[in-house]
């Protein structure tokens, strides 16, 4: 499912890194959950002659309430964004995802940063042990679609360790429009080794666009030109043992 040097990787989680969580939680009866939080600034509506700029926080905890080595595995992750949300990634320097390792990123195509906890599975069904890791995020080019991607590149102890990579694109679906989705890559043998924890912030962001012989300032995530008191958000785990869950948030808008 992940990428790593050394290590199998399995990617269960995206997680809440020491933030309180407000959204709507998803549980099931082996004691799997999903609480996730999405912070959206300014929380403002932009117009078709103005778009909205935005920075995005990204807090999600994944685990088992009954016992943390009892864990389902996940298959897949979409999270999905209110319709109306705009990633303008062609227009900013990209990375390469590298299928068969980690990818290799310019510092220029880097986009967030952020904290997770990796987690490393205790033999023979004892608790499993958890390590602070540090994320960054890149830009990445289209990967097999014409949709661009998302990389999370985990660090531990200060070294590349595993990685998380994600398409997005639009993807209607009830109240949602954009869609990341998790790009599944077969991983190598090993221990299994998790991203317990996950947040992320990837500010708002502009680069200079040449449109009508004019100089213009292109926004790398724009807000939806509408607001109905709030913008909604969504995120969906498939697992091996049951089915899928799904939690919700959502962020307070207002007009511009």
């Amino acid at each position: 499912m992940g990428k790593c040097v050394g290590l199998a990787v399995t990617f269960v989680v995206l997680a809440c890194a020491g933030i309180a969580l407000a959204g709507q939680a998803a549980t099931n009866s082996r004691g799997d959950f999903i609480d996730l939080s999405v912070a959206v600034t300014p929380p403002v509506a932009g117009t078709a002659k103005a778009p909205q700029g935005v920075g995005i926080s990204f807090d999600s905890f994944t685990g088992n309430r009954i016992s943390a080595a009892n864990e389902g595995i996940s298959t897949s992750i979409v999270v999905r964004f209110n319709k109306g949300f705009k990633i303008n990634s062609a227009f900013f320097p990209s990375c390469k995802i590298n299928p068969t390792g980690l990818s290799k990123c310019a510092k220029s195509t880097q986009i967030g940063t952020g904290v997770a906890e990796a987690e490393l599975a205790g033999a023979n069904g004892a608790s499993p042990t958890f390590i602070p890791a540090k994320l960054i995020a890149y830009n990445g080019k289209p990967f097999k679609t014409k949709a661009p991607t998302i990389i999370f590149s985990a660090l531990v102890n200060g070294k590349p360790t595993t990685e998380l990579d994600f398409t997005v694109a639009q993807q209607p679906q009830g109240p949602y429009g954009l869609a990341f989705t998790e790009i599944q890559f077969p991983s190598a043998g090993g221990p299994s080794f998790a991203i317990a924890k996950f947040s992320v912030n990837v500010p708002d962001r502009t680069v200079a666009h040449k449109e009508g012989g004019k100089s213009v300032r292109v926004h790398l995530i724009e807000a939806p030109t509408t607001c109905k008191g709030s913008w909604v958000f969504a995120q969906t785990n498939a697992f091996t043992t049951g089915p899928p869950l799904t939690a919700t948030d959502s962020q307070p808008c207002t007009k511009r």
